[in-house]
């Protein structure tokens, strides 16, 4: 009956072994899974975050230097009324494109508010603009002056005050990015020393199967012998 108990004992090994491989092929997968979204959250940081974080800064330079070109043309006499308008154009041409850009990233919900209101800013702003424009087409510069002094830089800081909130959101969701990624970080690395275990384990397995059997075999060869 020995040679019974000793294939249920293989058997029981076996089975063993059919799992912990199982969990080894469970591990690998879930690892793939954690270094899969470890790179989208890496690419999300650089591509809806870096990216984002920089065109928030050339906004920002475009819009002062729209304040600047207006303020120039109003007090002094060094700018003429056509290249004001060219200057304004390109400085309007960029802001739409960084815009539009930002807009195609990924966008929390807050986000997404904060860019709607400072394309709404924005489109306010040039309204001014244009009615400075035409004020000053017709000689009406002292007025369109008061305009710029009233409604034009009140405009202005509130569309820099979007720019501050979008700048103040991507730190707060970057932040969580990178907690997020630690997290799978810390989770790979558990999976990681499961599989050393689980690999002893086998190990362990493997080689009490072969000294068992060098045993069971010792012990038939001396029966037979008697």
């Amino acid at each position: 009956m020995k040679w019974t108990f000793a294939i249920q004992q293989k058997l029981k090994a076996a089975t063993v072994l059919c799992g912990i491989m199982l969990m080894i092929v469970f591990f690998t997968f879930l690892e793939r899974k954690n270094v899969a979204d470890m790179n989208r959250s890496v690419t999300s940081i650089y591509n809806d975050r870096l990216i984002p974080a920089t065109d928030i800064f050339y906004l920002s330079e475009h819009l002062y230097g729209k304040r600047f070109l207006a303020e120039q043309f109003l007090r002094s006499h060094d700018l003429q009324l056509a290249e004001l308008k060219k200057q304004l154009d390109q400085h309007n041409k960029n802001i739409k494109s960084l815009i539009n850009r930002f807009e195609k990233t990924y966008l929390v919900n807050k986000e997404q508010e904060y860019l709607n209101n400072l394309r709404n800013k924005v489109h306010a702003y040039n309204q001014i603009e244009r009615k400075i424009i035409n004020l000053s087409g017709t000689g009406s510069k002292d007025v369109a002056l008061a305009l710029y002094e009233s409604e034009g830089k009140k405009t202005h800081e509130a569309t820099i005050k979007q720019l501050v909130l979008l700048t103040r959101i991507q730190t707060t969701v970057g932040g969580e990015l990178i907690k997020d990624s630690n997290g799978k970080v810390a989770a790979a690395s558990m999976i990681s020393s499961l599989q050393i275990v689980l690999s002893i384990v086998t190990g362990l397995i493997i080689i009490s199967l072969i000294f068992a059997s060098k045993i069971t075999s010792g012990k038939e060869q001396n029966f037979h012998l008697n």
